[in-house]
């Protein structure tokens, strides 16, 4: 539908009467607002024209002309894309849609509310194409390292425009490009491994009975003895350069004296000491403590009778405590013996 309104006024209120191409309205229509606005129904149905509204009243006559002008958007596919292969069987063209309003490109949101016309794609460039060679993927190279070689397969072919690939004469691709290699050098790179000197002797830091351990120097060469950088062995499994070794150096352990006194019968500071030796378990002789400092050293003294004192009571201390005692109302005191620490 499409609404016109008569822009006039007037006092007493104008009678309107409205016109096409200067004639009485023969359109299927109706009058709004006391004959004001014109609603013209199915548009579509008609061709431009002109209105006009008459409006009359006892002062005299106005009229008001305006043009209806009936523009549609409309889709079309008179483009087509570039050709998607230069020869052979796989040529397409697909068609491109543009929105058009009187022949003029806009927008194509402006179209979204029209169906859009079915896309077939066309067919494009179907024939032979000239010749030219094939390759196939590189073969393994023949060497890890130190130089290999690898292979292809080169032949000239032609493919047709039914689809098909068709071997021909070498001679028909060399006048048009140069022959691809079929051979080529890899992994140039010098081979590298991993030497390793001899095992040190095992006499290392002790870790348990009669086990040490011991070292060797880890390097990276080439295959006639020429050190390089071990980053060049990296991708290699590097050896061990130390390893657990049996040893009787390490057949040691802690020995023990038996306490010795208690510099006192009670109280404070009474402590006693004994001797913690690393021996050797075979013979018996000390070694260097180092030689056991995988199990915790025994510890050499201790208190002892830490236990208050009664009166009248005489210490044994070890650092000339006072001792004291009551006797007869009268404090005698006297120094304790000392011993060794």
């Amino acid at each position: 539908t499409c609404l016109l309104g008569c822009a006039v006024d007037g006092h007493p209120t104008p009678n309107i009467t409205w016109l096409y191409s200067g004639k009485p309205l023969s359109l299927q229509h109706q009058l709004l607002a006391a004959g004001r606005i014109l609603q013209i129904l199915n548009v579509s149905d008609f061709t431009d024209g002109e209105f006009s509204c008459l409006a009359q009243n006892e002062a005299g006559s106005l009229t008001q002309v305006m043009s209806l002008a009936i523009q549609e958007y409309r889709w079309s596919v008179d483009k087509l894309t570039a050709c998607s292969a230069s020869c052979g069987h796989r040529g397409l063209q697909l068609p491109q849609l543009r929105c058009l309003l009187d022949g003029a490109e806009v927008n194509t949101s402006y179209c979204r509310e029209t169906p859009k016309p079915p896309l077939q794609p066309i067919a494009c460039n179907r024939r032979d194409c000239p010749s030219r060679w094939m390759v196939t993927s590189w073969s393994p190279c023949t060497r890890s390292c130190g130089g290999g070689v690898q292979t292809r397969r080169v032949t000239c072919q032609r493919l047709t425009a039914k689809g098909s690939s068709v071997p021909v004469s070498n001679e028909a691709c060399a006048q048009l490009s140069k022959r691809p290699v079929d051979t080529q050098n890899c992994n140039r790179q010098p081979c590298v491994e991993w030497t390793a000197s001899s095992w040190g002797q095992c006499n290392g830091p002790c870790i348990g009975p009669r086990l040490a351990v011991q070292h060797r120097q880890i390097f990276c060469q080439t295959k006639d003895g020429t050190s390089v950088s071990s980053d060049q062995c990296s991708s290699l499994p590097r050896p061990l350069s130390t390893q657990n070794c049996w040893t009787d150096v390490c057949g040691v352990h802690w020995r023990v004296s038996l306490w010795t006194v208690c510099t006192a019968t009670c109280g404070n500071y009474g402590f006693q000491s004994r001797r913690v030796d690393c021996v050797h378990i075979r013979t018996n002789k000390p070694v260097m403590e180092h030689h056991c400092s995988w199990r915790p050293r025994p510890a050499n003294w201790q208190r002892c009778n830490i236990t208050p004192c009664e009166n009248g009571t005489l210490l044994r201390g070890g650092e000339a405590e006072r001792c004291r005692s009551r006797k007869e109302g009268r404090v005698v005191s006297q120094k304790c013996s000392t011993g060794p620490c």
